[in-house]
């Protein structure tokens, strides 16, 4: 083979290498990320639930608090499910990031869940 068809047929492989992973990149696109600041979250209902907390507090009472903090915990997991769901992406913890973009391009869904998990807006 000539040197010249030696280079065509290298310069059309790129080519179609080129094309096919645009392709796929395409049709198969990566899943966007936003992150929550579930700790941030759960402290705050932590607080709350310990300013709740006397002592001598009857066995009813403190059995209360323990539902609460359980309800709490399945509706922290519905909401974020129901943004995720919302967004059409990714929810990972804020404390996983170890170093966001420099315009702090992803998302912060921290307030969205704390609504819905609370019902407060």
């Amino acid at each position: 083979m000539s040197r010249l068809a030696h280079l065509i047929t290298g310069t059309v492989l790129a080519a179609v290498a080129i094309v096919v992973t645009a392709g796929w990149q395409h049709f198969h696109p990566a899943p966007s990320m936003a992150k929550v600041d579930i700790i941030g979250i759960v402290t705050l209902q932590q607080q709350k639930l310990a300013a709740q907390m006397k002592p001598g507090m009857d066995q009813k009472a403190q059995a209360d608090i323990i539902e609460s903090a359980s309800r709490f915990g399945k509706q922290l997991d519905a909401a974020m499910t129901q943004v995720s769901r919302e967004c059409n992406c990714t929810l990972i913890n804020a404390a996983a990031i170890v170093k966001d973009a420099p315009a702090g391009l992803m998302r912060d869904y921290t307030q969205r869940v704390k609504e819905l998990a609370t019902g407060k807006k």
